[in-house]
């Protein structure tokens, strides 16, 4: 998990490098997934790890709100709820028990909820320069393929794969294990988001605006 953080630390950081044709394609999927002010989903997280034989799955649910910033629902194998918006970071027991964090407290989670923003709301500038992109498909069915270009990202990751149509439908990270040994290559995990059922509205509904609880983003 740590690797991982500081992978999206590094992918938050820079603009993406794309052929013209790329950029093209690239702005019309975003144009098409950025208008939706909310978006809902239920997703499937599965964490497959070199030293684990069985992959780690937890699901629950996703909102996407533009203004006040993604709500992780985790409902199995355990309850907790992760609130990332712009300004602090709330994880929600399954008693309903808050814990605030300021964003210097927890700068790595921060940036994951960034990243979560920049991915599901296609803004595609707050993804990073460390990047290569290969776009496939067109606005009604799409892949990207990101592959970093800097050492210092692919030290720890090999690639992020999303795809999807009118929403993002799956994410998949793969990571590096960074140098082990003599400066060999450490393992590989690799994490695969699949989101379903994907609705959008136009303002989260009253449960949702209760768990985000004065964590805002910008207007």
């Amino acid at each position: 998990m740590r690797r991982l953080i500081l992978s999206l630390l590094l992918l938050a950081a820079a603009p993406l490098h794309a052929a013209p044709a790329d950029a093209d394609t690239l702005a019309r999927i975003g144009a098409q997934i950025e208008q939706h002010a909310v978006v809902r989903a239920e997703f499937t997280q599965s964490k497959q790890m070199a030293a684990l034989k069985r992959p780690l799955v937890t699901t629950g649910r996703l909102v996407f709100s533009r203004r006040h910033g993604v709500l992780w629902q985790i409902e199995q194998p355990y309850r907790i709820t992760y609130v990332l918006g712009e300004e602090r970071i709330v994880e929600i027991a399954a008693d309903g028990t808050r814990r605030e964090r300021g964003l210097r407290d927890v700068p790595g989670m921060a940036q994951v909820g960034r990243v979560f923003r920049a991915l599901l709301g296609a803004n595609t500038a707050a993804l990073g320069e460390t990047f290569t992109v290969v776009v496939r498909g067109d606005s009604g069915k799409w892949e990207i393929d990101l592959k970093p270009r800097q050492a210092q990202l692919a030290q720890f990751l090999s690639g992020l794969y999303l795809s999807g149509g009118r929403f993002v439908e799956s994410i998949r990270i793969d990571e590096n294990g960074g140098a082990g040994e003599a400066g060999q290559q450490g393992s590989k995990d690799s994490t695969q988001i699949r989101l379903r059922n994907a609705q959008s509205a136009e303002a989260p509904n009253a449960d949702e605006l209760q768990l985000f609880g004065g964590v805002a983003g910008k207007p």
